[in-house]
């Protein structure tokens, strides 16, 4: 004959099973796999450098976007290269990491990049350009021309690679 203890154990642990699976489903992200592939040109100009630039970029996103509203993106075999345009010398940079973006529920999100979002070396230069490490700033969601505010940026992140990727590909 069974204790009345050791048939608890059995059913409670069914129940506890049983209230965990809703949970567990609730949770699962709505994921969406986005091949990219693309080139765009920079034109020659005083604010860029004195030849065109061809930019190309390709890999993977995979974006999941949970029930509490967090938005997380990775890239996957993610390139990118920079050719001048006039003699063919090339910059490569990968890419890795996430870009979680999380809304604050009033028109703006907190977005947290860790990882490495560029990095250029070059012969004879070394590092010219590097976004590695975390960033952390806050987006209006309905203006992108609204400068983000930054709050946290920790690593090395340099904010513009002009001039310094002319001297690289010249």
């Amino acid at each position: 004959r069974m204790s009345f203890t050791r048939r608890l154990i059995p059913a409670g642990a069914a129940a506890l099973m049983l209230a965990l699976v809703p949970v567990a489903v609730a949770s699962a992200p709505s994921v969406t796999i986005t091949p990219w592939n693309s080139t765009r040109t920079i034109a020659a100009s005083t604010d860029t450098c004195p030849f065109p630039i061809e930019v190309h970029s390709e890999g993977t996103f995979r974006e999941s976007v949970y029930s509490d509203g967090r938005d997380v993106t990775t890239v996957s075999d993610f390139h990118i290269t920079w050719t001048n345009a006039v003699n063919g010398k090339a910059i490569h940079s990968v890419l890795g990491g996430p870009v979680i973006s999380r809304s604050n529920g009033d028109g703006t999100s907190t977005v947290t990049v860790d990882g490495n979002d560029a990095l250029f070396t070059a012969p004879g230069i070394g590092v010219f350009f590097a976004d590695v490490g975390r960033l952390v700033y806050i987006v209006d969601d309905s203006d992108p021309n609204v400068p983000p505010v930054v709050l946290q940026s920790t690593g090395h992140q340099d904010t513009a690679l002009f001039p310094a990727v002319c001297a690289a590909l010249a």
